[in-house]
């Protein structure tokens, strides 16, 4: 990941995922759930063609475009921790990181869907 880049480039980033693959794929994504699931599907049937550069490409990409999907239904905001980390941030105590979600399902199977649909749950927790 580009430690030099501003949450407009995830933006940006995001943007381009959207653009890119609605005109290639031939489908209108934006930032829903169903964009979410359509992008587990694709990262699960194009996983075992990739090499290490495209997927370092792809979590990048893929991952400005889950942050996104995930400040625009859930809220939270792009924070750069350790000065070299993008995360979504809720609240002082709960934060997570696209960037690393995405980078676990290009590399094993994780049910992105699954991740984004519990969001809600763990962004209201009950804090002990």
């Amino acid at each position: 990941m580009n430690t030099a880049a501003k949450s407009t480039d995830l933006r940006e980033d995001a943007q381009l995922v959207i653009d890119v693959l609605s005109e290639k794929e031939n489908i209108q994504l934006d930032y829903s759930a169903d964009s979410v699931s359509w992008l587990d599907a694709y990262i699960e049937e194009h996983r075992a063609q990739l090499d290490e550069r495209e997927k370092s490409l792809l979590q990048e990409k893929f991952g400005a475009f889950f942050g996104e999907s995930i400040r625009h239904n859930y809220g939270g905001r792009w924070v750069k921790v350790n000065s070299d980390r993008w995360m979504i941030v809720f609240d002082e105590e709960r934060q997570m990181s696209p960037f690393e979600i995405i980078g676990e399902h290009l590399d094993h199977h994780i049910e992105l869907t699954e991740v984004f649909e519990h969001l809600p749950d763990y962004i209201h927790a009950r804090r002990n």
